[in-house]
Order: C-alpha cells, then sequence, then structure tokens
C-alpha cells in the first residue's frame, strides 16, 4: 500500500515537471519566432513631438560644406563633409542637434 502511494506521488511529481519543462520551452520558442517576425526598425523607438509627427533636429556645418555621407549610432550622428577649408568629421548629438566633436586632418610630413 505504502509502496503505491509513493508511486502514485512519484508520477504526479513527474507530469508537473514535465508539464513546466514544456511550458518553458513553448515560451522561449514563442519568444525566439516573436522576435524573429518583427520587422527590422522596430526596436527602435523615435522621438515624437506632441502632435504625433517626428521631431525635427537642426545642426551647423562649416560655411559652403557638402555632405558626403551620414552615419547614426545610438544617439551620436557621424556626418563626413568636405568643404573650402578641407575634409572633415562632424560628431552630433541626434537629440539635441549640439556638436560633440569636430574632426579635421591635418597633413603631416612622411617620417624616414
Amino acid at each position: 500500500m505504502r509502496e503505491q502511494r509513493l508511486q502514485r506521488n512519484l508520477k504526479i511529481v513527474i507530469a508537473v515537471l514535465g508539464l513546466m519543462i514544456f511550458a518553458g520551452l513553448a515560451a522561449v520558442a514563442f519568444k525566439i519566432i516573436s522576435t524573429a517576425m518583427r520587422p527590422a526598425g522596430s526596436g527602435v523607438s523615435s522621438r515624437t513631438t506632441t502632435a504625433g509627427t517626428d521631431a525635427t533636429v537642426s545642426f551647423e556645418l562649416p560655411k559652403g560644406a557638402k555632405i558626403v555621407s551620414m552615419s547614426l549610432s545610438g544617439n551620436r550622428l557621424a556626418i563626413q563633409h568636405d568643404g573650402p577649408s578641407g575634409p572633415g568629421i562632424t560628431i552630433l548629438n541626434a537629440e539635441t542637434g549640439r556638436r560633440v566633436l569636430e574632426l579635421k586632418p591635418t597633413e603631416t610630413l612622411p617620417r624616414n
């Protein structure tokens, strides 16, 4: 009698643990599938104004400079420009438009 009760309790424990394992695997599979089905840029939040339109940030470049390329990383925007004073890279805070860093290449004499 005692062995039968012990076996019944063990069967119940094994069944509950099996269900918990399958529920965990289903949750992991659901998360993987839902992440894979999400569009590429949906993890990035965009700043909006109270009217619901996209926010506009203005910035300044050297006078007469033309933008060659731009690259965004986090809240930093790197702008490669070419102007009358030569090429350069300006790094801006994309949220505020403030200049973080100005990179200007300089010519040096070759070392022998």
